[in-house]
This record gives C-alpha cells, sequence and structure tokens, in this order.
C-alpha cells in the first residue's frame, strides 16, 4: 500500500510510520484482513497504558487518531465508552494516557476475528512483535490497563499461555484507592519482567523488559450498567489517578 497517500500520515512520527507500515505490510499479506487499521499515535510515555484487542468498525481504509479526539472517530462507540468511564475529562488524565490495541486491524465482530487468529498463529506473532516494540521503546508505561480479558491473555496473564510472556506479581500493599474495592493490582515481576518460556514472543529481543516493575489491572470493562450488581469492580477516573499518584510515590 502506498501509505503517502493515507489521510494524516504525516501527522506521524518516523517511528509511528515505521510501525504502521509494518502493520499495513503484514495485513496486506493476510487473506482475513482486508479492512485496513486504526493506530492511535502521540501516545504520551511513562504514563498509564489503555490497551484493547482490536478496533471496531468497518474499516476499509486506514485511520490515524489521538487519544485526545477519540470522539471523533465514527466507529469506536465501545472505545469511546472505555475513555468516558477510566479517562473521563480528567484532563491531567487525558494527557497521561496511552491507548493501543494489540491488533489494530478493523473487525466489528470479536468472534470472527478471534476465530481468524486463532487459525493463523504466524500472524499473531508478528503483529505482536510490532506491538511489543511500541510498548517497550516507546510507550514504556508505569501503569497498564488491559480492558478486556483476551488483552490480558495475550499480555501473558493466564499462566497457561505465554504470548508476550510477562510475569505478574499479586500485589498485596495496595493502595487506599482500592481498599475495599475487588479491582486487581499486579505488578510485573521487577527483577526481569518475563516469565521464562521457550514460546514467549520477541525472546530474541528483550530478554529483559524495559517495563518491569510497571502495574497491571487486568479488567473487564465493568460499567454504569454493571454499578448496582458490581459496584465494587468498577475503575473510575478518580480510582485510576489516586493509583498512579501512588506508583509514583513508591
Amino acid at each position: 500500500m502506498d501509505t503517502s497517500s493515507e489521510p494524516n500520515f504525516d501527522c506521524l512520527s518516523k517511528t509511528e510510520q515505521d510501525l504502521c507500515k509494518q502493520y499495513i505490510e503484514i495485513g496486506n499479506n493476510a487473506d482475513f484482513i482486508k479492512k485496513g487499521i486504526a493506530f492511535c499515535h502521540s501516545n504520551p510515555s511513562n504514563g498509564i497504558l489503555l490497551t484493547g484487542i482490536n478496533p471496531s468498525g468497518q474499516g476499509g481504509s486506514n485511520c490515524f487518531y489521538t487519544f485526545k479526539d477519540a470522539r471523533d472517530i465514527p466507529p469506536s462507540q465501545y472505545w469511546k465508552n472505555k475513555k468516558k468511564q477510566i479517562v473521563g475529562d480528567d484532563s491531567w488524565l487525558l494527557d497521561h494516557t496511552a491507548y493501543l490495541d494489540l491488533f489494530p486491524y478493523f473487525e466489528s465482530n470479536q468472534e470472527e476475528f478471534e476465530n481468524a487468529l486463532s487459525a493463523n498463529i504466524e500472524f499473531q506473532v508478528k503483529v505482536l512483535e510490532i506491538t511489543q516494540k511500541n510498548i517497550e521503546e516507546y510507550i514504556k508505561p508505569k501503569l497498564i490497563i488491559a480492558a478486556n480479558d483476551r488483552a490480558a491473555y495475550y499480555w501473558g496473564f493466564r499462566p497457561d499461555t505465554t504470548w508476550l510472556g510477562y510475569n505478574f506479581i499479586k500485589v498485596d500493599n495496595i493502595p487506599d484507592c482500592l481498599k475495599g474495592t475487588r479491582i486487581p493490582l499486579f505488578q510485573i515481576n521487577p527483577n526481569n519482567g518475563f516469565r521464562e518460556a521457550n514460546d514467549r514472543v520477541g525472546q530474541d529481543k528483550y530478554q529483559v523488559s524495559k517495563i518491569k516493575g510497571s502495574y497491571f489491572i487486568p479488567y473487564a470493562m465493568y460499567d454504569d450498567r454493571h454499578y448496582s450488581k458490581y459496584p465494587d469492580k468498577i475503575l473510575t477516573p478518580e480510582i485510576v489517578k489516586n493509583i498512579f499518584e501512588w506508583i509514583n510515590n513508591q
């Protein structure tokens, strides 16, 4: 694909252009991916990372956007709901929160997308290698919120699967803002960040993680619809900000 003709492609940094070109090339060579990518650019580093699986929408062309202008992207209602719940209108959180989809390819049918991924392991590995480079080299978050179960799965949160292969330790001495809630907090092992596994993505590039010691919340995206039944499982902008302040004071 001639990316020079893409709308707003020149708004990306050289690094971001390189990442997107790799994503697009891999997608163009996969017969089940023909809808383009949605890539969040100008992400802040050393802050909060909100991450999902893939962008919802019909696609048809590539989309480049920032976290702040997400409200202007037509096919991303679920994404906008995540932003509203976790960041809200807090200007500080807006400035310190990055977003990425582990697989930045448009697909509205999550089950269909997951089935396609499951049948194409080589594709998953190639894409996750690019995503991991973005995380390790550029975003380098101190707090990660995996905004659905599958996102946490690809981070390596489940002990029976590796993928990115981060090694998680449950945090028992939690910040005050989490006491009385059922929101779990984990830390990426501060020794080297990764578990020992022969099938870990990127092990030839990263022996020690650059985000070791960062904190991680596996989150099932409870929202206002669940408040009456699960009020103690719901993240709010205030809680997120307090957790990040607690991390900076460690």
